[in-house]
């Protein structure tokens, strides 16, 4: 495909940036729908290719075409009582960023916590794809598919959370089966309504939103810097990856994260993306105590809402599942080499991680 985006002039730049605010209402989201894994029958399909090229589709016309214009606005004075979001740094945002993920607070807040939202936003996704470049991209659809699932996780999670707390007050409860800390918690979903002025014309849009706790540790890989060594007598610069801590330290946080993964695995939710990139360590990385939390939900299995519905998958052992070859690529430089290597050597280690566990 050659096709490219059309010069979209009405589109407004990016508004989340530092310090803008968002008047916000609870928000009920679609049932989670896409793929294979949910076929939600009320759910729109994607738009066909030829649909979303036809002549005279911008992105920013695209994004309003289900929609009616505004009336013309009364004269009377008005005030909005919504609460107020306020944007206090961009953690991914921009055009073609996708869903935008902010940290903001509460501006009647007088602590001003600060929480995460994520902000799906069809206008600044990639209209073009980001992973098919040439190929024009129903980005309507896809920032409902990732709201739709990524709420219904959140919301199962907590739901499973709720039910666990209670129970633990009235009968001996197995701690391994407490998700607690080992996700985000999760506040609800929201919606805020920008509008946008269209050949002469003003519509309002609904843009969701998930608000969960804000992580003030780094993620796995922001823990790990990409340096550019010159070494004598060669030409140009080798990649080095510098890791934190030591490869005993690193296998501890490791392991904690797919503790963390199964957990929510039997809990109901199969996350979908275990990387360096969705797991946040908070604490010291040799710490019993390291918390491990696994991010970003917008791929997960929530099981109980798949078409059909399922019960968690019997997952492999925590041995197991920290042995799995597929894991090699992807904690290539957290983890050292022997990890993979050394069969006798690794489950050694792991004897130390799981001691409940036959390894």
């Amino acid at each position: 495909m050659d096709w490219e985006p059309p010069p979209d002039p009405e589109k407004p730049s990016c508004p989340y940036v530092v310090g803008f605010k968002m008047a916000v209402t609870p928000h009920t989201p679609p049932p989670p729908f896409g793929g294979a894994n949910y076929r939600h029958p009320g759910a729109r399909p994607a738009d066909s290719y030829d649909k979303i090229t036809a002549p005279g589709y911008t992105q920013t016309r695209y994004c309003v075409k289900d929609l009616k214009p505004d009336e013309a606005p009364s004269s009377a004075a008005s005030t909005n009582p919504d609460p107020w979001l306020v944007i206090e740094s961009v953690i991914r945002g921009g055009d073609k960023a996708g869903a935008q993920v902010v940290a903001c607070h509460w501006d009647n807040d007088p602590s001003k916590t600060t929480y995460l939202a994520k902000i799906y936003d069809p206008l600044y996704y990639d209209f073009e794809g980001a992973e098919h470049r040439g190929i024009a991209t129903d980005v309507v659809w896809d920032a409902e598919r990732d709201y739709s699932v990524e709420a219904a996780a959140y919301e199962e999670l907590k739901a499973y959370e709720t039910r666990w707390a209670i129970s633990a007050t009235t009968m001996l409860q197995d701690e391994s089966n407490n998700i607690k800390g080992c996700y985000p918690a999760y506040f609800g979903s929201f919606a805020f309504k920008p509008r946008v002025v269209v050949g002469g014309l003003a519509y309002t849009r609904t843009v969701p939103l998930i608000l969960t706790e804000y992580l003030p540790g780094p993620s796995m890989e922001q823990m790990m810097a990409v340096k550019h060594v010159k070494t004598p007598g060669k030409r140009g610069f080798d990649t080095v990856i510098e890791v934190p801590g030591t490869d005993d330290a690193r296998i501890h946080a490791f392991t904690r994260a797919a503790e963390s993964y199964l957990k929510l695995v039997r809990a109901g939710v199969g996350q979908g993306d275990f990387a360096p990139r969705n797991i946040f360590l908070l604490g010291d990385l040799h710490s019993p105590t390291l918390r491990a939390v696994i991010s970003d939900f917008n791929v997960a299995r929530v099981f109980s809402r798949m078409s059909p519905p399922r019960t968690p998958p019997k997952m492999a052992d925590p041995d197991s599942f920290c042995a799995a070859p597929g894991w090699e690529a992807r904690f290539e430089h957290w983890l050292p080499g022997w990890f993979f290597t050394d069969e006798e050597r690794r489950n050694s280690r792991l004897r130390i991680e799981f001691p409940n566990e036959e390894v």
